[in-house]
């Protein structure tokens, strides 16, 4: 079952942090979730996550008024840092509230998996795992906010009690570590289904094609042969069809259990990027010690830190492409099938009928003004495609540039 292997450890992990109690049953390639032990460890590690969360954000920043050298910029930006653990309350509920129906999903992503004798292929693997390592700029980033020179960790204000408070603070930065795992795993999660999504998608695309060379194979005449080569043709379409379905309505709804945490997730990565780009134009301008290493170590963190955002939104855009692929695959059966139907009785115009359908179904799906037909996959607000990201990176060149001249105002 290597084929199964990324997901599983995804379960596995997942688990082990207490994001998820779903449990793989090997022998039943199913998942599962009255394992009473599992159900345990995650309710406990949850309800210590949540009582633990004030006491730890009150450690990082609870010397804001008590640093004499903390600027006003510094505070806002080792503050930034921390805004993600205030959405492990969305994480905690959506997936608790919600996770029979997480256990369905999963359990239909195998089906279809297992249908198309499904294995990850290196373009998938590597995919996934380029994204895992833009993931861990989130852990490098919020590391160097709160445990370099001017943080508020390392507050120059009362030295005794700073040094009697160390063990502690240094538990709570190790404790953010690990919520921001946590939030990492759901756009982590999200991606990987997407990827295996568009695989399959490769893979039912392959169908019609090779539906498309055996209607061009048939005789070109109405007769016995034809019919029975139209019925093959045909049960095959509907059973590639449904599975089509099952799809969308899988990653429809993968979206539609994570949207607020996606939402949330976005929000506070738009807000790091901000804080990493204002911090380096800070850094270069007015810092006295400058260090050209550190520079650049702000230049690779931006970089990544928005790399991930782009491969978040590109992700689905590959989606739609695949989808686009699909559509006009079945546009050319459709097309080669209607040519040579001449029966209006014959399995030839069933199958046009059926290909009809299909084609108004894509093309609603697929149409270039979303809001008409369907709601924005994230709250109604916007979908994930390019366009969504450029626009986001236009709002974070202007941010910066809003946030320099406050600055030359302020410092000069």
């Amino acid at each position: 079952m290597n084929q199964y292997f990324l997901l599983r450890t995804y379960f596995q992990v997942s688990r082990l942090i207490g994001l998820c109690n779903l449990q793989y049953d090997a022998s039943n390639h199913r998942f599962i979730l009255n394992h009473v032990p599992t159900v345990t460890y995650c309710a406990i590690l949850n309800v210590s996550y949540l009582l633990i969360l004030p006491f730890a954000l009150f450690l990082l920043t609870g010397n804001i008024y008590d640093c004499p050298d903390a600027g006003m910029f510094a505070v806002v930006y080792n503050v930034v840092a921390l805004t993600k653990l205030l959405t492990m309350l969305f994480l905690m509920s959506s997936v608790w509230i919600q996770r029979r129906r997480l256990q369905k999903l999963g359990n239909d992503l195998m089906k279809l998996l297992h249908k198309f004798r499904f294995h990850l292929g290196n373009d998938c693997r590597n995919r996934c795992l380029c994204k895992a390592l833009l993931t861990s700029s989130r852990f490098v980033l919020l590391t160097q906010q709160l445990v370099t020179r001017d943080s508020l960790v390392n507050c120059e204000g009362n030295s005794s009690l700073r040094r009697a408070m160390v063990p502690y603070q240094m538990a709570a930065i190790v404790y953010a570590l690990i919520m921001i795992l946590l939030m990492s795993y759901v756009d982590l999660t999200v991606y990987m289904v997407e990827v295996a999504g568009n695989w399959l998608l490769v893979n039912m695309s392959q169908g019609v094609l090779e539906m498309v060379q055996d209607l061009e194979a048939l005789p070109g005449r109405n007769g016995i042969p034809r019919e029975m080569g139209l019925m093959q043709i045909l049960a095959a379409w509907r059973k590639l069809w449904r599975r089509c379905r099952q799809l969308d309505e899988l990653l429809k709804q993968i979206v539609d259990i994570f949207q607020w945490q996606l939402l949330f997730n976005l929000l506070t990565t738009y807000i790091f990027t901000i804080a990493v780009l204002f911090r380096l134009w800070i850094y270069l301008e007015f810092d006295k010690t400058f260090h050209i290493w550190k520079g650049v170590l702000y230049v690779v963190i931006f970089l990544t830190h928005h790399v991930e955002i782009i491969m978040q939104f590109s992700i689905f855009e590959i989606n739609r492409r695949k989808w686009l692929a699909l559509l006009e695959g079945v546009a050319n059966l459709w097309d080669i099938n209607f040519s040579e139907s001449q029966c209006s009785k014959s399995r030839g115009m069933i199958l046009s009928r059926k290909l009809e359908f299909s084609l108004f179904y894509m093309n609603r799906k697929l149409q270039l003004n979303p809001k008409r037909v369907r709601r924005l996959h994230i709250v109604g607000l916007f979908d994930l495609n390019n366009s969504s990201v450029h626009n986001m990176t236009r709002s974070i060149i202007t941010n910066v540039l809003v946030l320099c001249q406050i600055a030359y105002k302020i410092y000069g």
